[in-house]
């Protein structure tokens, strides 16, 4: 019943109508671009920073002499997502050799849930084996490699004044996308990489020996690779590790660009909203009250036929109800049309790039609060109103 009510009440008085629909409608709009831009321009600049293959990893600009208790600690850290040691960068080089060519690279430690494999969408849920191996997508390029093929690693070294080489050939499992390696490299296990940091330090180690003297001293590294297990724990993770005195590379500074870029629009988004809602809600308030006591008779007329004030009250929040919602429609189509335009503009001159953009659940947030709004708005001023309306003095006015 109070809806049929409400429909012919506000069919009947359209001008207020339409006059209360368009003030919800010029409240929303406004918003609803302003905070689409915010939202938009934050998350094409998290979807840049995401993208971007080193914004997790943190690298050591020098060598240190770092033991497995270290790399044991820090990988228990809760912000840590991958880390693996490194020999030194002397010790990694090693030559490379398919049919008809060779190229100098550089050897990597891999390791389950490492960041670029899986980046690259290789499939690594088991170790590599000793005989295989991940390269990088330029050096498969180049000599044309692809998943299967072998390859040969030449290690070289100079023992007891001697000119020594070992060969060992490898098995190529995957491709690292060029995104996350731009540099020609090899990734190995743990295993063979020690082996090969062994066999240049004057061992005879397995894969790349005989076996015959293995290393049995505690074995130091000189870097790692460290992966955060997300960006916000990026920063945390790096100024960890340069309580220790460590000396960090890492991508915090646009991360923390990022956090202030998010506040100041935040603020900015804050403060025009909150002008908005206030003198919007002061508006339509006025614009209510208007309504209502225009009404005043009509409502005089339902009391007498014995609606309870409840009723009258639960008559207001219907008709505000139905305004609101006609005004988000209205406000939400004045949205697309900007939103169309900036992303129409922006996409001259910024290719891929959605300036405007929001979730659905951003409107259904919307929805609610003007709903919330309007309703506050209107038990405001249908209570005035109805303080102000003595029964008698309407029908002596009739």
């Amino acid at each position: 019943m109070f809806w049929k009510i409400a429909l012919r009440e506000l069919s009947f008085d359209r001008m207020m109508t339409w006059c209360q629909i368009a003030a919800v409608a010029s409240i929303l709009a406004p918003l609803l671009l302003l905070f689409s831009l915010r939202n938009g321009i934050l998350q094409e600049i998290e979807h840049r920073l995401l993208n971007d293959p080193q914004v997790l990893s943190l690298s050591l600009d020098t060598s240190y002499r770092l033991d497995q208790s270290f790399f044991t600690k820090l990988a228990a850290l809760p912000e840590v997502g991958f880390v693996v040691p490194e020999i030194t960068a002397l010790n990694a080089i090693v030559d490379l050799k398919v049919p008809g060519s060779a190229a100098k690279i550089s050897v990597m430690v891999t390791a389950v849930g490492d960041p670029i494999v899986t980046g690259s969408k290789i499939p690594y849920t088991s170790e590599l084996t000793d005989t295989e191996c991940f390269i990088n997508e330029g050096l498969a390029k180049r000599f044309g490699l692809d998943v299967g093929h072998k390859v040969q690693i030449l290690v070289t070294r100079v023992k007891n004044k001697i000119h020594q080489v070992s060969r060992v050939e490898f098995t190529v499992k995957g491709i690292i996308s060029e995104r996350f390696v731009n540099d020609d490299y090899v990734l190995l296990n743990s295993n063979v990489v020690n082996a090969l940091d062994d066999y240049r330090s004057g061992y005879e180690p397995l894969i790349f020996s005989d076996g015959s003297q293995v290393n049995t001293l505690e074995r130091y590294y000189a870097k790692f690779r460290l992966y955060a297990k997300d960006m916000q724990s990026v920063i945390p993770l790096y100024y960890a590790l340069v309580e220790q005195h460590f000396n960090v590379r890492s991508k915090v500074q646009e991360i923390e660009n990022l956090q202030a870029i998010d506040r100041v629009l935040n603020i900015v988004f804050g403060v025009v909203a909150l002008v908005s809602v206030i003198g919007g809600a002061i508006a339509l308030g006025g614009l209510m009250l208007s309504s209502l006591k225009a009404k005043k008779r009509n409502l005089v007329l339902l009391r007498l036929m014995g609606q309870r004030p409840r009723d009258t009250y639960a008559l207001v929040l219907v008709e505000a109800w139905l305004v609101s919602l006609m005004g988000f429609i209205l406000g939400l189509a004045l949205y697309l049309v900007g939103s169309i335009i900036f992303n129409t503009y922006f996409q001259s001159f910024m290719a891929g790039m959605v300036i405007s953009e929001l979730n659905w659940w951003h409107f259904a947030v919307f929805l609610g609060c003007t709903l919330l709004l309007s309703s506050l708005t209107a038990l405001w001023t249908a209570k005035y109103v109805l303080l102000k309306v003595q029964i008698a003095d309407i029908l002596r006015e009739a």
